[in-house]
This record gives C-alpha cells, structure tokens and sequence, in this order.
C-alpha cells in the first residue's frame, strides 16, 4: 500500500510550548502564578506580557528550561495523540519534524526528552527528523504553525496546511483550527486518503 507522507511539526502543533514555557516562567518567579500571555506574534520577544526584553533573554531562559526538562514535560495539545492515531490507522505516514536542536551541547537531552514524550502520549510516528530546514523535506503534506516555515515551505512548493494560532493569522491558506473530526478530515482530504 503506498502510504502518504504527513509532516507535522511538534510545538505549537502537537506540545504546548507556550504553556510549558509559561509554567517554568511561574515557577522560577518570572511570571505571576496563573498568567498565561497570549503570542500574537511567533517571537516572544515581541509578544505582549512576556518578561523578554530581547532575543538573548528569550535564548537564555528556554537554554535553561531545556536544561530544566522542558520538552518531557510540555502538556499536550488536547487531541492531538488521538487524531495522529486516527491517521496512522488511515494508512498516513507521520513525520515529525521539529527544529528543537538550536542550543549547543543540549542535544542528546533534547532528543531524548522529545521520544519520552513522543511515547508517553502514545503519538504515532515512522520518521523523527530534527531541522530548521523544513522546506528541504518533500512529504505530501506538511503541518506547522511557524509563519515562517509555513512561507518558506510554499516557496519551495511544498503542500502545506497551518496548524491555527494566535500569532499566525494572517498565514494564508488551508488551516485546521484543532485536531479534532473536522481537522482529521480536512488532513485525509488534502493527502487524498
């Protein structure tokens, strides 16, 4: 059976960075308990109501929440092992391809910490590729939430779908807004599954 090829991105898409990244902000005292910002925009940085003034203090906290255990323990988008699920027994190929390999020296924590909990949320996969090179993989669909991925994979013409969030509206194109019935089926349609 010729299986399709889905490429789909992991924070943002399947683990709550920002939550995640937001306790560990509560937790060392950068953020008041229970306040959660809203990206608006992709970099944080930019964001309203987070505690970075700039690129660099960005880097330095996630160096140390990667440190910290930050990819074991992200919560999970809510559905998102369930329709992966769905759509490995729908004959579909998952790929996962992150750029979580930006931090030197931290890579067998990163790669680790992403297949414990790639395994503790029971998410189907056959591939799991770590690059910033997104739009250098063919696959007959990619899913991602990053404007900038989204546009660089479009450039390259590579089919790809956007996983919606608050700083990616204005990424035009085919989106799913959750990984739900509808957002399963949109994904089988786009792949021709």
């Amino acid at each position: 059976m010729d299986r399709k090829v889905l490429d789909v991105d992991l924070d943002g898409v399947c683990a709550d960075y920002t939550r995640a990244m937001a306790d560990w902000l509560i937790r060392q005292g950068r953020l008041p308990a229970g306040r959660y910002p809203v990206p608006t925009t992709y970099e944080m940085t930019e964001a309203d109501g987070w505690p970075f003034p700039d690129a660099a203090d960005w880097l330095a906290a996630h160096t140390a929440a990667e440190t910290d255990r930050l990819y074991a323990r992200m919560p999970v988008i809510q559905g998102a092992p369930e329709a992966l699920r769905e759509l490995d027994r729908a004959g579909v190929d998952i790929r996962i391809v992150t750029h979580r390999l930006f931090v030197p020296g931290h890579h067998r924590l990163v790669v680790a910490d992403t297949a414990q909990w790639l395994d503790d949320h029971d998410i189907p996969y056959r591939s799991l590729c770590f690059t910033g090179l997104k739009d250098s993989m063919h696959a007959d669909l990619h899913l991602d939430d990053a404007p900038d991925i989204i546009m660089a994979l479009r450039a390259a013409g590579e089919p790809t779908c956007v996983f919606d969030q608050p700083y990616n509206h204005d990424a035009p194109g085919l989106r799913i807004r959750r990984w739900d019935k509808e957002g399963v089926e949109t994904l089988l349609r786009l792949l021709g599954v």
